[in-house]
């Protein structure tokens, strides 16, 4: 059997979360028997080239940033969302060929790319929207800091909603990440979260060392980051004058990095090894309000054996199986800091917690298991197609 993976931007260009997503159906196309071509977007020439895993052909679609303008003009008057500007490229050329003697489709964020496939492939089709577009739009929308975003995710937000409820048409199984970017979708789409790769801990004793996680150029980390430093982990050193923050992801802005190996923090982008990075902290730290789609900062947290104190949203968000998982949610700053401080002081209770989120993680969030139930929504799509 054959099938094709339709994604924005190839796996190994980048830190992304729909890259490893991508990852994850090729792992789960691999599983179920098939032969996958992979159409994809690269920024330069060279990325072209790349060899992607469980890939048997890669089709690279070089995304025209010049014609940043006329994409946004473009999408202005035809309706679609302005950020399907920055997928310029001739997706539809290169997925029509990839297409043939195909058995399947799987399209992953499909919304974002609509304005440039054409007609689709007459195929049994997949939609992973991976996130709820339209339902994070309209949460920045309401809660940014800064008025021109606020303003832009007004106008986009209702532009997202109608190219999810269009890339739904004609599919036969839809995904997304999380039960609330699905109950946020069209009806019927199956949440099947990315899970996380389980490795062997570490024994031994961990330092007073909170971290957070993430990609450092995501709107959501950079608020997120920025509550931590300035109103959280001053109240932390406080009460705990030898702790250490340690950030750690991909992308960090300069005034970040700036700010490294000042007042106990450090900061470390790109992340070689992230398993080993987190399993050096006592506690994990994800003060994430906004945002949709899986955290997964929690889940590496969790298969590192840290504590974890995080915001609600993102607590809620980390869901699966039915249960949330065993981190605790903390609203306010004095809230986190209070529970920072004490996780850091008492060494056998954040071994308590951390083993507590290991389990859960086993139990509910294995990576092994989500790419099984992606398989068997590929079943579903080749039998309904």
């Amino acid at each position: 059997m054959k099938a094709v993976l339709l994604v924005p931007r190839l796996p190994g260009t980048g830190h992304t979360g729909d890259r490893l997503r991508a990852e994850l159906h090729l792992a789960a196309l691999a599983r179920a028997g098939y032969e996958t071509a992979i159409v994809g977007g690269v920024l330069r020439e060279e990325e072209g080239f790349l060899r992607v895993k469980n890939a048997a052909a890669v089709h690279a679609v070089r995304l025209r940033r010049s014609l940043l303008p006329v994409g946004l003009a473009s999408a202005a008057i035809s309706g679609a969302p302005l950020q399907s500007a920055l997928f310029e490229g001739s997706f539809g050329s290169s997925l029509s060929g990839a297409a043939r003697g195909a058995d399947l489709l799987v399209a992953v964020l499909l919304p974002r790319l609509l304005a440039h496939v054409g007609p689709l492939p007459a195929l049994p089709r997949v939609v992973d929207y991976v996130d709820a577009l339209a339902a994070a739009a309209r949460q920045a929308a309401n809660d940014d800091p800064a008025p021109w975003r606020r303003a832009y995710w007004e106008a986009e937000a209702p532009r997202l909603a109608r190219a999810e409820a269009r890339a739904a048409e004609g599919a036969a199984v839809l995904f997304a990440t999380t039960p609330f970017d699905a109950a946020h979708l069209p009806a019927g789409t199956r949440a099947v979260a990315n899970g996380v790769a389980l490795g062997p801990l570490m024994p031994g004793p961990r330092g007073r060392i909170v971290a957070f996680s993430g990609r450092l150029k995501y709107r959501p980390n950079v608020l997120a980051v920025k509550r931590l430093l300035d109103d959280i982990w001053p109240r932390v050193r406080r009460d705990v004058p030898e702790a250490r923050l340690r950030i750690g992801g991909a992308d960090a802005p300069h005034w970040l990095l700036a700010r490294s190996g000042r007042d106990g923090v450090d900061v470390v982008s790109p992340v070689p090894d992230m398993p080993a990075f987190l399993r050096e902290a006592r506690v994990a730290a994800a003060p994430v309000a906004m945002g949709t789609g899986t955290p997964n900062k929690l889940f590496e947290a969790f298969e590192a054996g840290a504590a974890v104190v995080a915001s609600p949203e993102a607590v809620s968000r980390a869901a699966a199986g039915g249960e949330e998982p065993p981190a605790r949610a903390a609203r306010s700053d004095e809230e986190f800091a209070a529970a920072l401080a004490s996780l850091l002081d008492d060494a056998d209770a954040s071994a308590r917690e951390g083993a507590r989120g290991r389990a859960w993680v086993e139990a509910h969030a294995n990576r092994d298991r989500s790419i099984d139930a992606l398989a068997a929504g590929y079943r579903a799509a080749r039998e309904r197609g």
